[in-house]
């Protein structure tokens, strides 16, 4: 299996080369079409069919320099994507970043984008707070959230997939499947207090590794106590491993609200110091 077309967040901040290069460098071993999204940060529904303010308004005052920082940031996307030389294409779109997200994704097999800095504030668009969130929570496709403390861009080949039991983590494993086809190892960890027996998860762990291997991928089964933090105990193991990429799926509270992730799930997007591939 492999992924067909892969969306990328652009921007300029100081996290965007290595996106961008974990994006690109998926592609070239996918042979998958880039695409490179970059918004004005202004919501659609002030332009609804894209950005058309007369020049010489006031209106233009303000959303010019919006649309020149988008295309600088294209600008930087084309040279990483180019040099890597992967079928790509920028998109400039008239909406703010995880809204247009959610909605490109529609027709794209992942979507890449980074984990929040808090410590990196860009002056030029509202508040990204919490963009990962919104995109796993909105996008229907699998989200790889690469870390702040990433520094170079290399498709992952040591794969910590968790395992639960529910529909979150069984649309996690099948979305990543082409990442896991192309690891060196995978481990299928169960987190649970009963050893051994039929935990949350346990009882379809054959089956799991089961459909694995008819997939090709040949996984290793782990099991780990949580102790009282099951996030932070992903994140422990991913290390003790030595793995590059962790799967799971991503649990909410609550859909009528804003949005509130689980415990492990919102551990895991602070704190991870590796790439997460996200999906529910």
């Amino acid at each position: 299996m492999r992924f067909k077309t892969v969306l990328v967040h652009v921007d300029l901040s100081r996290h965007a080369p290595v996106r961008i290069a974990l994006a690109a460098a998926l592609c070239a071993e996918h042979g998958a079409h880039l695409i490179g999204a970059a918004m004005t940060g202004i919501s659609r529904t002030v332009f609804p069919r894209g950005y058309d303010a007369p020049a010489g308004t006031l209106l233009a005052s303000y959303v010019d320099p919006l649309v020149q920082t988008a295309r600088r940031a294209l600008g930087d996307f084309e040279d990483i994507a180019g040099r890597r030389g992967v079928s790509h294409e920028s998109r400039l779109v008239s909406d703010q970043a995880p809204e247009a997200l959610a909605l490109l994704a529609r027709f794209a097999d992942l979507v890449v984008v980074s984990q929040d800095d808090p410590d990196e504030s860009l002056g030029y668009l509202p508040s990204a707070s919490r963009m990962p969130d919104f995109v796993v929570f909105n996008a229907a496709r699998p989200v790889l959230v690469v870390p702040r403390a990433a520094t170079q861009g290399a498709g992952p080949r040591r794969v910590l997939l968790c395992w639960n039991g529910s529909r979150e983590a069984a649309v996690a494993l099948a979305s990543a499947v082409p990442l896991l086809q192309r690891a060196t190892y995978v481990g299928l960890a169960v987190f649970t207090h009963v050893f051994p027996g039929e935990s949350a998860g346990g009882a379809e762990l054959d089956d799991a590794l089961a459909f694995l291997k008819r997939h090709a991928v040949r996984a290793e089964r782990v099991l780990r106590d949580p102790g009282r933090d099951t996030g932070r105990a992903i994140l422990a193991l991913a290390a003790e491993l030595g793995c590059d990429l962790v799967v799971m799926g991503c649990f909410g509270h609550s859909r009528f609200e804003e949005l509130l992730l689980g415990g492990a799930s919102r551990t895991v997007l602070q704190e991870a110091a590796l790439p997460v591939l996200m999906a529910r």
